[in-house]
């Protein structure tokens, strides 16, 4: 039976792409191997995921401060965000801090256009296949580098590629209005 591809089964597709034994259980492992798999597969992962994709991309997203304190708790879940009223914020400990006025305490909510970071387990099928075939690449590349395998890798890599990009076509259904130059040559017409 065809199922989708779990992160147990990225972290072995990336010790095959060093020879390594497979595994059945990524956790309480003493194998270095499985413990560099595991970080370059999140590595690569958050770093996908935070160029955003209609999976992970929240728009106008209020973040409300406690009645105690007067403070905003940081969701740990976003990786990238922006603010929509033009001031600066940051994390700074747990908390959401105010950067152009130099302080923790908000008297209301703010609203930010936010990336979140999505477990492996929950990311479309697709991009479970992109992020685990580039962190093989990688692995490969830092442990081995056997240039028959690392070619291997790069054309399943552009594959991968090109199926998350039909993805994100597919679920942004795009247009030649959405394009800047093309919205602001219709305005000017």
């Amino acid at each position: 039976m065809l199922t989708v591809m779990t992160e147990l089964d990225a972290i072995n597709f990336m010790l095959s792409a060093i020879g390594s034994d497979p595994i059945n259980n990524a956790e309480d492992t003493t194998d270095i191997d499985v413990d560099n798999a595991k970080r370059i597969l999140e590595n690569v992962s958050r770093g996908i995921q935070r160029q955003g994709w209609d999976f992970n991309t929240e728009e106008n997203v209020v973040l409300n401060p406690n009645a105690y304190d007067n403070k905003i708790l940081w969701d740990d879940t976003i990786i990238k965000f922006s603010s929509t009223d033009g001031n600066v914020y940051t994390k700074r400990n747990k908390y959401v801090y105010d950067v152009t006025n130099k302080t923790f305490k908000f008297t209301k909510g703010i609203t930010l256009n936010i990336i979140r970071a999505v477990d492996f387990e929950d990311l479309p099928d697709c991009f479970r296949n992109y992020i685990a075939t580039k962190s093989a690449l990688a692995f490969q590349q830092r442990y081995q580098c056997d240039s028959a395998v690392v070619q291997e890798l790069q054309s399943e890599l552009l594959e991968a590629h090109a199926e998350i990009v039909q993805y994100d076509i597919d679920m942004s259904e795009p247009n030649a209005l959405q394009f800047t130059r093309v919205s602001e040559g219709l305005q000017r017409s």
